[in-house]
């Protein structure tokens, strides 16, 4: 039976006999999405956190907007079943004075094997591939995001948040700029601070491109569900310290049209059994046998995963020329514009960077895809081709499907996602993407009216 990391009751009541103060815990159920669903439990019923949780399977498949998936059949068609949930990671909740506890959850079938349809058990099953192989990601995520005023425009406009010194909105573009980070340094702390009592190693934050965009980055750790792990409690921190301080975290893809876009960056490197870096070569600027094959099929299978790493209608603004977020499946050494850069090859350093998902991926679901990839890539020595040394084109790699009609269909029509996240859970997936296109598309939008309302 795969297996599925979960904690033990001493490791719980650990953190409770530290935190008697708690009093409620948040249990947290990742969907398809990345959307947290679950419910509160009394502190005094904490045991029911191991297997005596019931949730329904098909919350998992649950749109964005709420609405079961009648196509995917797993709801009413069914009976909509109970599975039983697991706690995974446990933490007191800062930003409420510590009264609450996070249990991160996953779940299981009755007869005690993980639901196919949980993205967690998803990851699990491709990290078991490399376990076997004995083989160990090692991956550290960086999260790109948006704080902004809780209070729309006039216009009934998102708008980037008012500086807590200054008393002004922001409006500029901000990149590294320190006279913009240090106004919101006690927030960006405080991000941190509510991040590592939920055992995040939440490391450094910096000023991104957009007003108001920063970006917290996760150290390395090995395994990958602790790394994807971590990235749904630092987003859950991040948006619970926003909200305690009036602001609203968004992870949008690209929440403005004019400004930088979100991304969801990964730096992966592999260890063998000996914890030595496979991907650490002889040659600085020389990517050995393994990086390789790694980067060979991350790029062969970047097309039909784009689902996995732009899932929503808004994904699809943040690329295009020149916005570091690329049109073309290529690589490049120390090159930020290609959608795989490769900072080092020799040394504890070796690694990749896949910059392609949007901060509003899954984390679980991108990494199975990547993964996955580079696993194949290895096994099979594809040859990625040359590196790109300027912004890509369509001679250094495969166009991407820029289109979330055309990423639903390339997800389909390969079997490689099958392969990588399985093959019920890639069916229900596909069709939650298809209702969820369905649904947003009968929304008129307010620049429609404005363009063509009377234009015509």
């Amino acid at each position: 039976m795969m297996k599925l990391e979960t904690l033990s009751k001493d490791e719980v009541k650990t953190v409770l006999d530290a935190n008697p103060q708690i009093e409620t815990i948040e249990m947290v159920f990742p969907d398809m999405n990345g959307v947290a669903r679950g419910k509160h439990l009394p502190v005094d019923q904490w045991d029911k956190l191991f297997g005596k949780v019931r949730m329904p399977v098909s919350l998992y498949n649950l749109d964005i907007l709420s609405a079961d998936v009648a196509k995917a059949g797993l709801a009413i068609e069914r009976g909509d079943p109970d599975g039983y949930g697991h706690v995974a990671a446990f933490g007191p909740c800062l930003w409420n004075g510590g009264r609450r506890a996070m249990a991160l959850m996953t779940m299981r079938e009755p007869d005690g094997r993980p639901t196919v349809y949980d993205p967690r058990a998803v990851l699990a099953r491709v990290a078991e591939r490399f376990e076997q192989r004995g083989l160990t990601p090692v991956i550290a995520p960086e999260l790109e995001f948006y704080l902004m005023d809780v209070h729309r425009n006039s216009t009934d406009r998102a708008q980037p948040p008012i500086c807590p010194i200054t008393g002004e909105r922001l409006h500029d573009p901000q990149v590294y700029r320190l006279s913009v980070h240090t106004p919101f340094s006690d927030i960006l702390d405080e991000m941190i601070a509510a991040a590592k009592a939920l055992d995040v190693n939440a490391d450094v934050a910096l000023a991104e491109f957009g007003p108001g965009q920063f970006e917290i980055n996760l150290m390395h750790s090995e395994g990958a569900l602790w790394a994807a792990d971590q990235s749904v409690l630092l987003k859950l921190a991040i948006r619970n310290v926003a909200h305690k301080h009036g602001m609203e975290a968004s992870f949008m893809a690209k929440p403005y049209g004019d400004q930088a876009g979100s991304g969801f960056h990964f730096h992966i490197s592999i260890l063998d059994r000996e914890g030595k870096n496979i991907f650490a070569g002889t040659s600085e600027g020389v990517p050995n046998a393994a990086m390789m094959g790694a980067l060979g099929g991350m790029k062969r299978y970047m097309a039909s995963s784009m689902l996995c790493f732009a899932p929503h209608l808004n994904s699809y603004r943040r690329f295009g020329i020149g916005t570091y977020a690329p049109a073309y499946a290529a690589w490049g050494l120390d090159n930020r514009s290609s959608a795989i850069r490769v900072p080092a090859t020799t040394g504890a350093a070796a690694r990749i960077e896949h910059r392609l998902a949007g901060a509003d991926a899954n984390p679980y679901l991108a990494l199975a895809a990547i993964l996955q990839a580079i696993l194949d890539g290895m096994e099979e020595n594809i040859d990625p081709g040359h590196p790109v040394r300027r912004e890509a084109g369509p001679d250094d790699g495969p166009d991407l499907p820029l289109g979330w009609g055309r990423a639903i269909m390339s997800f389909q029509e390969d079997g490689f996602m099958a392969h990588a996240l399985g093959k019920e859970f890639a069916r229900v997936y596909a069709l939650m993407k298809e209702q969820e296109m369905a649904s947003l598309n009968l929304r008129v939008t307010d620049v429609e009216y404005d363009v063509y309302l009377r234009a015509i």
